[in-house]
């Protein structure tokens, strides 16, 4: 049904390569996948409206990585034209800042009905969901963020010109504010690249540059083809700089393409095992190690938020929601990083040193041995690791009052106890 409805209903989608096609199916399902679809005024949501307004929302975005456009969580269908109490007025489209895209289904359809009118409600209001994405902390993309302020630049000089109406190019909608020129554009942008090439070629080179791709190269799936830096004007006293051109047409490494294509099932595997390994072994750890509570769980979350660094890393190559990342960061990455640290801490000794305790008194609890010493300073962990090896090393209380230990510093600082003797 997928293939077949986009065929039939997006034009975009047909000139894609099988492959193409394929990669254009799989984002637009996760897309649909990752929003909330409800019917409004008695509207029954069907499949074929959240496959069309999905494939709408990634043939915006397909030549960007980051897709989803996080921030927009729920997408409203109305029948037809809505009024909004809020704005008291009424809307055929309304993307708001709270993450909300309403329009209504009639013209959506319409948009798509003539696709060279430069008329297109659903591409106009995804616009404006992709810019307000960027102004969120999250998930937004790198490379859209970074190249839009200097789209806006280039378009600022066309956009007074609209106003001045020296161009005739764009409907007049689009001098209501720079965030409306920009939806006008890419509707104009999709729908008559060609013109838009012809009439307007800097702002036209840049937004290409800006969404990674160029509807008017259909034959090699609309990637942008590489341009010099002087084709933009110097009448518009911006022009792209050698480090903006390599960033986008760069090759990727080995690395980064294994990144993309296996960094989910990584960080998966990561998480597992410092859930189901890493756990268990940090209790072994901390019953060798002498080494507060309190300590251990700053370390805990100070290995987190190293994870938590990697978040700008990890978006541009890895399709994962930013709950799942804090996931990986904490249990899976920051886990198996306090394991590695203890873990080699306590078999790489860097010096061996010896001390005599006085023991106050030996208990029995549930757990086993509590080993009291008599105070010189704070020495809960000392405690409790004596604790831990009276319990492996002896069968009954010894009634000795000294005890005489044998640590071992590791590579990282912290003292394991090697050896016990009862004086």
């Amino acid at each position: 049904m997928l293939h077949n409805l986009l065929k039939q209903k997006n034009s975009y989608y047909s000139n894609l390569s099988p492959q193409g096609q394929a990669r254009f199916q799989e984002r637009a399902l996760n897309f649909m996948k990752s929003k909330n679809f409800n019917g409004r005024e008695g509207l029954v949501v069907t499949d074929e409206m959240r496959i069309l307004i999905s494939a709408t929302a990634v043939q915006l975005t397909f030549g960007l990585r980051n897709y989803l456009i996080f921030n927009l969580n729920s997408i409203n269908i109305f029948p037809h034209v809505f009024y909004s109490k809020f704005f008291q007025k009424s809307f055929k489209g309304l993307t708001t800042q709270a993450g909300i895209l309403s329009l209504s289904w009639n013209d959506f359809r319409e948009g798509f009905m003539n696709e060279h009118d430069r008329l297109n409600l659903g591409l106009h209001e995804l616009a404006h969901a992709l810019h307000i994405d960027i102004d969120k902390e999250g998930n937004y993309d790198s490379h859209f963020r970074i190249h839009f302020q200097k789209w806006k630049e280039i378009a600022c000089k066309d956009f007074l010109k609209l106003k001045e109406n020296e161009i005739g190019f764009f409907r007049n909608y689009g001098t209501t504010n720079i965030h409306e020129f920009f939806a006008v554009c890419i509707e104009h942008f999709f729908e008559s690249p060609i013109e838009f090439k012809a009439k307007l070629p800097d702002l036209y080179r840049y937004t290409t540059l800006l969404l990674n791709q160029d509807p008017g190269n259909s034959e090699e799936d609309y990637r942008i083809k590489k341009f010099n830096a002087n084709q933009i004007s110097m009448d518009n006293s911006l022009v792209i700089s050698e480090s903006d051109d390599k960033t986008v047409f760069m090759e990727e490494n080995k690395l980064q393409k294994f990144i993309r294509s296996k960094g989910i099932y990584a960080a998966m595997i990561t998480t597992t095992i410092g859930l189901f390994i890493g756990i268990p072994l940090l209790f072994w750890l901390v019953s060798v190690t002498v080494i507060s509570i309190g300590l251990i769980i700053i370390l805990i979350f100070g290995c987190g938020i190293l994870g938590l660094i990697q978040w700008k890393f990890v978006k541009e190559y890895i399709d994962m929601e930013y709950h799942q990342f804090t996931m990986y960061a904490f249990s899976g990455f920051g886990m198996c990083l306090i394991n590695f640290i203890l873990f080699l801490n306590y078999i790489v000794p860097v010096n061996t040193y010896i001390e005599t305790y006085n023991i106050s008194r030996i208990g029995i609890s549930h757990n086993g041995y509590d080993v009291i010493l008599e105070k010189e300073g704070n020495n809960n962990a000392l405690e409790r690791n004596l604790g831990v090896y009276f319990n492996d090393h002896f069968t009954s209380a010894p009634a000795s009052k000294k005890i005489t230990v044998t640590f071992d510093t590791g590579l990282f600082g912290f003292d394991n106890i090697q050896d016990c003797k009862i004086d």
